[in-house]
């Protein structure tokens, strides 16, 4: 799957709907989808965030002064935050905020802010604590898989600590990657009407 296959649309009446089932199951109070957009992953879908939560925290891209992009030392746009580590598959299942799968999670931003040493600030690198700030113990940050890619996040938050248990973790997982493969069918089928619908098919066509 290219960059330019996840920028195309993805219907986000769908989506709202598969949120709302996940908000249901995990009982948090706000859920949301980022999908990556060029060298971002803005919010595409989101439900229970407040309006002002949503626009301060909807694109990870790093900008200077002058508003250039921050490159990493790969020459890629850094995607900073929590979010970002989880997008970029910078984790390390050795610590418990972390699974196998590449996800973040915690029943208490408070506790885990308080008990991180300066090892680990210097492995997640630099955080900007929003969901911390606006009063969310419990955060789940679960990767979409498509084709070998992450090509965006579940987000779960809720401002009660001990939401999760690492068997709902693992079901968060499960349903983002089956959202990874239905997002990939989607881009195909979309793919496949392009193709049929452009000049040069119908020239294909007619010279059968």
């Amino acid at each position: 799957m290219t960059k330019k296959q996840t920028d195309l649309a993805v219907p986000r009446s769908l989506l709202k709907d598969i949120l709302e089932r996940i908000r249901e199951f995990s009982g948090c109070q706000s859920v949301a989808i980022r999908l990556r957009k060029g060298s971002d992953f803005p919010y595409y879908s989101h439900i229970g965030f407040p309006s002002f939560f949503i626009r301060k925290e909807n694109l990870l891209n790093v900008r200077n002064r002058e508003g250039n992009l921050v490159l990493a030392a790969d020459g890629t746009p850094i995607v900073e935050c929590m979010c970002g580590n989880v997008l970029k598959n910078r984790v390390n299942p050795q610590y418990p905020y972390f699974t196998k799968d590449g996800a973040f999670w915690t029943n208490s931003t408070s506790r885990l802010l308080e008990s991180l040493t300066e090892k680990e600030r210097n492995v997640i690198g630099r955080t900007r604590n929003t969901c911390h700030d606006y009063g969310y113990e419990s955060v789940a940050l679960i990767p979409i898989h498509a084709d070998g890619n992450i090509i965006g996040l579940i987000q779960i938050n809720d401002p009660c600590g001990d939401m999760f248990t690492s068997e709902k973790v693992e079901n968060f997982q499960s349903l983002a990657d089956h959202l990874g493969s239905l997002i990939l069918k989607i881009l195909e089928f979309y793919e496949e009407i392009v193709h049929i619908c452009s000049p040069s098919s119908e020239e294909e066509i007619g010279e059968q």
